[in-house]
């Protein structure tokens, strides 16, 4: 059987006794606390703002592509940026050629109206002091006769020659006078298609340039030919 001892305890050590410091002014506890509360004031700082660098490399490439500035045009050999240019103009159509003049020699056409369409053609132009050899004939008093060999035909429909579709100006603009007494004048008559008429037409007029001007059936100009 165990015996308790019940023997006094030593006494406490004599002087004052120590009295105990909060832990928080210990020097194990100050110093590791204070490197935690600066590490933590710092990366508050950091995370608060980013450098610009890393916000820009934090964006998104589409971020990135919108924000980036448009391609720039090029630019021709004078500097002009090609986009500001206007576009070249395209060529204008060539206007559609006007029928040629009639000349001596070579058939022309006359809308006689109605769908008539007669083909003349001015065989010669000759000057003459006279155009008769019958006991009508008279000299002329303007100078000469101009004597027209006129060839009728019908194109379209049925046209009608007559002598009287002609008349003529001299380069002053005077009205000829036209001779009806001149051997083998041209008829008046209808020229049906196939058919054909023939016959000369004097006029006395001044010498030079004369514009020999053709009628339909109303006497409306459709036709001039200029004669040296």
């Amino acid at each position: 059987m165990t015996h308790q001892s019940f023997e006094p305890l030593p006494p406490a050590p004599a002087g004052p006794v120590a009295s105990k410091r909060p832990f928080y002014k210990k020097k194990r506890f100050v110093i590791p606390a204070g490197v935690v509360l600066l590490g933590i004031v710092l990366g508050s700082c950091s995370g608060g703002a980013k450098p610009a660098g890393d916000v820009s490399s934090a964006s998104s490439p589409a971020a990135s592509s919108a924000a980036a500035p448009a391609t720039k045009p090029s630019a021709d050999a004078d500097g002009t940026p090609a986009a500001a240019q206007a576009p070249a103009a395209e060529p204008a159509p060539e206007a559609p050629k006007a029928p040629a003049a009639p000349t001596v020699g070579k058939p022309f056409s006359i809308d006689m109206g109605n769908g008539n369409v007669a083909k003349i053609t001015i065989v010669s132009a000759v000057r003459t002091q006279s155009v008769s050899t019958t006991a009508f004939a008279t000299p002329p008093k303007s100078g000469s006769y101009l004597l027209l060999d006129i060839l009728w035909e019908t194109s379209e429909g049925e046209t009608s020659s007559n002598p009287f579709y002609f008349t003529a100006k001299d380069k002053a603009g005077r009205k000829a006078d036209q001779n009806l007494f001149a051997d083998n004048q041209l008829g008046s008559g209808t020229v049906v298609p196939g058919d054909k008429s023939r016959g000369f037409i004097a006029f006395d007029v001044a010498p030079g340039a004369v514009t020999v001007m053709i009628s339909d059936p109303l006497m409306q100009g459709a036709a001039r030919i200029q004669i040296p």
